[in-house]
């Protein structure tokens, strides 16, 4: 590897033009003596967000030319080892000597877990202290796992997920006025376009016509790029994971057993044990792409006995890949509501109570100065009393048994508050709840 190619890299950037972006609600805290990294789905917008984190420092006096950013997504760099990492800052040295331990240099690295044996460089910028490293990554392993454990607790991430709904009218320059009727009309329509789209940056300026195979195209570059050739050692069949991959996407919302999956692949005439069929699924959840989440219990016996329930990344997704009509209203709406609670930082469970009715979701945040519990049932529509008596029932129950302080039923375009056996529930409009 070349000297040079790092030098005009490095040039390249600083010379580079930031584009526009819509500010995104993550947060980067730098944490002395850490890396910290955003990762997150494929075309997330972890790319923009370190545009964003340039600006920032430069807003704040950082000279442009104490940033060095590197993607290793470029052609240049796929042959790149890790023992070819240190040419990065001997070239970006070797432009600045001057600035070398008299000040701050940010150091920016898209998708350098590709490279084996990565951290150990990360570790050898981080031992400089006017150092700070920025990472970005599709893996959760630089969250969890082998990676984290090689960069010896040295590593802060944060997730970035699709945009937000306030992301979302913040792109559209929508205030999110819910107090009067022009604003609520503002935010309603806004939603179901959103709704509609899905999260994705990518499509918000892009021609609806083209939405569909947009996200064919995202799923399909995330198969291969993210579970295929980052699992090589694996040989996996890419007709064999397709299929398992719309199964999967195909029960977005509903419960899943292996048992029934393994059947299913099997009917279809793909040969797959059932601990391969695992391993795929946790591919799928490092690169987040899909979710499962298990029932609410103290009991591991309980919670390993029953099934977990499966969501996509991004609602629109799972229904631009699934065969035939694609994913029914109801359960992308649920998937919506689940995506939102996730970027909120709730752990998600759901519940069955003991006449067997379920609860969509029990959330627990233990990520800010209080302890959070809330319960959330979601309803596109209340469209009879019936459906109404269906959505609460096992509410109030819940509620008591499990010391829960506030519970909604979040639905399309309906509120109101309910009271009833001793309790107070919520229905509140997805626009509004998203906004809050």
């Amino acid at each position: 590897m070349n000297i040079n190619i790092f030098r005009k890299t490095i040039k390249d950037f600083q010379t580079f033009i930031i584009p526009e972006y819509t500010m995104r609600d993550l947060h980067l805290p730098f944490i002395e003596n850490m890396s910290l990294s955003i990762i997150g789905t494929r075309r997330s917008g972890k790319t923009y967000r370190t545009y964003q984190c340039v600006n920032e420092f430069v807003t704040k006096g950082l000279p442009k030319e104490n940033i060095c950013r590197i993607q290793f997504n470029d052609v240049r760099f796929q042959q790149v080892k890790a023992i070819n990492l240190t040419l990065i800052d001997e070239a970006y040295y070797s432009l600045y000597p001057e600035k070398r331990d008299k000040e701050e240099i940010l150091f920016i690295f898209d998708e350098i877990h590709r490279i084996d044996g990565w951290e150990d460089y990360i570790l050898y910028l981080l031992d400089n202290k006017m150092h700070k490293v920025l990472v970005t990554g599709s893996t959760s392993k630089l969250q969890t796992g082998e990676i984290s454990s090689a960069l010896r607790g040295k590593n802060f991430s944060l997730t970035l997920y699709p945009f937000s709904f306030k992301e979302f009218i913040r792109h559209r320059n929508i205030h999110p006025d819910i107090n009067t009727s022009k604003g609520q009309s503002y935010l309603r329509n806004s939603f179901e376009s959103y709704f509609e789209q899905g999260g994705f940056p990518g499509l918000l300026n892009c021609p609806e016509s083209l939405h569909i195979e947009l996200l064919q195209n995202y799923w399909q570059t995330m198969l291969l790029r993210d579970i295929i050739e980052a699992h090589p050692k694996d040989n996996i069949n890419v007709s064999t994971l397709l299929y398992f991959s719309q199964s999967l996407l195909s029960r977005i919302s509903c419960p899943i057993t292996y048992r029934k999956l393994d059947l299913s692949m099997k009917e279809a005439g793909f040969s797959c044990s059932r601990n391969t069929l695992h391993k795929y699924f946790r591919y799928f959840t490092e690169a987040f792409m899909l979710y499962a989440i298990p029932i609410y219990t103290k009991s591991e016996r309980i919670r390993n006995r029953n099934y977990q329930k499966i969501y996509a990344i991004d609602w629109q997704l799972a229904h631009a890949v699934t065969p035939g009509e694609g994913i029914d209203l109801m359960r992308k709406f649920e998937n919506c509501i689940f995506i939102e609670l996730k970027r909120r930082g709730y752990d998600l469970y759901y519940y069955t109570t003991r006449n067997g009715f379920e609860i969509d979701f029990i959330a627990i945040s233990r990520k800010r100065k209080k302890y959070e519990k809330i319960l959330a049932q979601v309803c596109y529509k209340i469209s009879s009393e019936d459906v109404l008596k269906r959505e609460i029932r096992g509410i109030p129950e819940t509620m008591l048994y499990l010391n829960i302080d506030r519970a909604f039923i979040i639905t399309f375009d309906q509120e109101d508050i309910i009271k009833i056996d001793g309790v107070s529930i919520e229905i509140i409009p997805a626009w509004k709840w998203l906004v809050a």
